[in-house]
């Protein structure tokens, strides 16, 4: 399995999907966060009455599915140390660990994902979107079920790809909406 590190914004909008098993089966991707984003996510909105809810990743990481990365050796800590001057402390030792190992990384925010494009360009790079169209394609999801899926990512986590991504019209279109 490929291991794909994700900050807090990305495992929220994925465990607002209930699906977290299935996109890893499909996709092959070993899930991944470091102790920061552990730390971050805390909440999604209720489905039903849009309420904050406190979110418990501890059975994720128990069973494997969610891996915990902590930050090794003096390299990765300069790494970060560098990274968090720049982006908050989630998204710092994210990208330290993901460009110290190699790994691929998962981030929404644009300014963070600029920032590592730029200092880190041997990163590749997903979105929200481009996971989840992955996994609709690779694990030939029903089109209501990912109708579904995006919506209560845009619910309970307030998600909405900017309509400069690259997937935008897609997801739009998945979710109904042309």
């Amino acid at each position: 399995m490929k291991i794909l590190l994700s900050d807090s914004s990305v495992l929220l909008n994925l465990l607002a999907t209930d699906c977290l098993a299935s996109i890893a089966a499909a996709t092959g991707w070993q899930f991944a966060i470091c102790p920061a984003v552990r730390d971050e996510a805390k909440k999604l909105r209720d489905s039903q009455n849009g309420e904050m809810v406190d979110v418990d990743i501890t059975p994720h990481i128990g069973s494997g599915l969610l891996q915990v990365l902590e930050l090794s050796g003096e390299e990765e800590e300069t790494f970060y140390v560098e990274q968090s001057i720049v982006v908050d402390d989630g998204e710092a030792m994210s990208i330290a660990i993901a460009a110290h190992r190699h790994l691929d990384l998962a981030i929404d925010d644009k300014q963070a994902a600029n920032h590592a494009r730029r200092t880190f360009p041997e990163i590749h790079l997903w979105s929200t979107p481009e996971i989840v169209k992955q996994w609709a394609e690779a694990g030939s999801v029903d089109a209501e079920f990912l109708r579904n899926t995006i919506r209560l990512i845009e619910i309970r986590s307030r998600y909405f790809p900017q309509k400069s991504h690259a997937l935008a019209d897609w997801w739009r279109q998945s979710k109904g909406n042309a």
